[in-house]
């Protein structure tokens, strides 16, 4: 195996044992599918449950290129450390509960390898976007409007070892948000690519939860948001976007699954209070209201994924 694989596949992990093993095979049994040497990747796994639960997958998966680490950090700063563990050139953070569709994995190494010389920032978004398709920008601002909430999915960041490198130790991260955190010291790259290829199929954890989501999203991403703005990182039409989506689209479809379908678990207490730091005291109830469209949103955009973009 070679010292240095193209792709470091970063994967934090606590628990649900059953959905990190299912994304294992679908990145193994991909590799086996598409016939990707195992020299071109490398799957680390950052495990922060001091139970070990998920280290007896070690035995299942007798990889050469398969790592993992019992790592000492509190929630979501595992999202950091588990970078901080790859040899890649590459550095693609993964959930566990993402699935790679048959010959993703081939796809994403070929995209990487297109990129390898003039190594843009790069981001994944798996068709949430609608497109399907790759899209090049010259400019962060116009990378970040046409992202919008989704530069917060985990998922989708990825960041090239040696920018990680020079930024490691330096960014102070969200504690909610450490990967959005690391991107957004990307702004100054010279080129931006956005990939919305379907390339995974997530896992529904049923009742998911164990943090106050609705403060992520009401406070704690909008100051990211707000924080690159004053910076002068982006301009205020794309803070104003970012901000009116997320509003619009991505709180009524939380509160939808928490409140009304009761999916999720997630606390959301002193929402309503929360809600009125970056957004208009009525936006409470526009996130009520519009929540009640979600499931056919929902409809609309699996429809849209599976019959068009995936059939390109």
């Amino acid at each position: 195996m070679q010292d240095y694989p193209l792709i470091s596949l970063c994967i934090p992990v606590n628990g649900r044992i059953d959905y990190v093993r299912k994304t294992l095979e679908s990145i193994y049994s991909d590799a086996n599918y598409s016939k990707v040497s195992l020299d071109d990747f490398e799957v680390i796994l950052s495990d922060n449950d001091p139970n070990r639960e998920i280290e007896c997958l070690l035995i299942e998966f007798p990889f050469e290129n398969f790592f993992y680490f019992n790592t000492q950090c509190d929630g979501f700063l595992n999202s950091y450390f588990v970078l901080a563990y790859g040899k890649g050139e590459f550095l693609k953070l993964h959930n566990s509960q993402e699935i790679f569709q048959k010959g993703s994995l081939l796809n994403m190494i070929g995209f990487i390898k297109t990129f390898n010389k003039s190594r843009p920032s790069i981001f994944f978004t798996s068709g949430f976007l609608g497109n399907g398709r790759i899209i090049n920008y010259d400019r962060f601002d116009d990378f970040m409007s046409n992202l919008s909430y989704w530069s917060s999915w985990s998922n989708g960041f990825g960041i090239w070892r040696e920018d990680f490198d020079m930024i490691k130790g330096k960014t102070k991260m969200n504690t909610l948000f450490p990967h959005t955190s690391l991107f957004l010291t990307q702004y100054n790259k010279k080129a931006f690519v956005i990939n919305d290829e379907p390339l995974f199929k997530t896992q529904f954890v049923k009742k998911r939860g164990g943090h106050n989501k609705f403060q992520a999203f009401s406070i704690e991403y909008p100051s990211l948001i707000q924080s690159s703005y004053d910076n002068k990182q982006i301009s205020l039409e794309t803070k104003k976007k970012i901000f009116k989506d997320v509003l619009y689209n991505y709180l009524p479809l939380l509160y939808f699954n928490v409140k009304i379908a009761r999916r999720e678990t997630f606390s959301s207490d002193a929402f309503k209070k929360n809600i009125q730091v970056y957004f208009s005291k009525r936006s409470y109830w526009i996130v009520c209201s519009l929540s009640l469209f979600i499931p056919i949103k929902i409809i609309l955009r699996k429809i849209k994924i599976n019959y068009f973009i995936k059939s390109k």
